[in-house]
């Protein structure tokens, strides 16, 4: 009887990537998350059956099913809610959040403040495009003032929510932010959020090339033309 003992080998990126068919609109800056999450996972040392993935309704929260761990597309907004309650009843796994704009701070707003406030240990990965994507465009709780949509046809006339100072107001003990477009800067926040211990509170400003003109914001290059919705 063989006494050889297995040594398992390193994961990489591509074990963590999935064969579904990654379904964003051309150009979204999720497309840049999701690679940098890939790409950070291999190196946190941690079992891919330790690792949970919990996202709510949206764009963004497509994102379990792209992702080779276990994971749960939940509800509108109860994202943080579920996945609180998974790190209570098991502490030893790495739960990640993915919410939006829409999905954490409107609907799902007061879960969000209670889970930083509660400051379990979880990685929040707030996706902010300043608008309901999947919906195909409604104005949402980080929209602009005066920001035309098909829910606003005058403009809107909120005051948009600043999730930094709201995370900040519920006493969160690690809050940052990044840009899907700066792919370094993404994957050492990631890596840092990780690190700690607590809720991490992480806003990703991201690029929606089919229902606004934010990446001519973030950079000096001509937008891109708007491209049909994905459906």
């Amino acid at each position: 009887m063989s006494t050889a003992i297995v040594t398992p080998q390193p994961l990489t990126a591509k074990d963590f990537a999935t064969d579904q068919e990654v379904r964003w609109c051309p150009g979204c800056g999720d497309y840049s998350i999701l690679k940098q999450v890939q790409t950070i996972m291999p190196g946190l040392g941690i079992p891919k059956e330790n690792i949970v993935i919990v996202s709510g309704i949206g764009c963004s929260s497509r994102f379990p099913y792209y992702m080779n761990t276990y994971g749960m597309h939940s509800i509108h907004g109860r994202a943080t809610a579920i996945a609180s309650g998974l790190k209570a009843a098991r502490p030893e796994l790495s739960v990640w959040i993915v919410t939006g704009d829409g999905d954490g701070l409107s609907i799902g707003g007061n879960h969000t403040i209670h889970l930083l406030r509660r400051n379990f240990d979880v990685n929040v990965m707030l996706f902010n495009n300043q608008i309901y994507g999947l919906t195909k465009g409604q104005y949402s709780p980080t929209s602009e003032t005066n920001k035309v949509t098909k829910s606003t046809p005058f403009g809107s006339i909120d005051h948009p929510f600043n999730p930094l100072a709201l995370a900040l107001g519920a006493d969160a003990t690690f809050i940052a932010r990044s840009m899907d477009r700066d792919p370094k800067h993404l994957q050492e926040l990631l890596k840092r959020s990780h690190a700690h211990k607590g809720a991490s509170f992480r806003r990703f400003t991201r690029t929606v090339t089919s229902l606004t003109m934010a990446h001519s914001r973030y950079s000096p290059k001509k937008a891109a033309k708007p491209v049909k919705p994905c459906s």
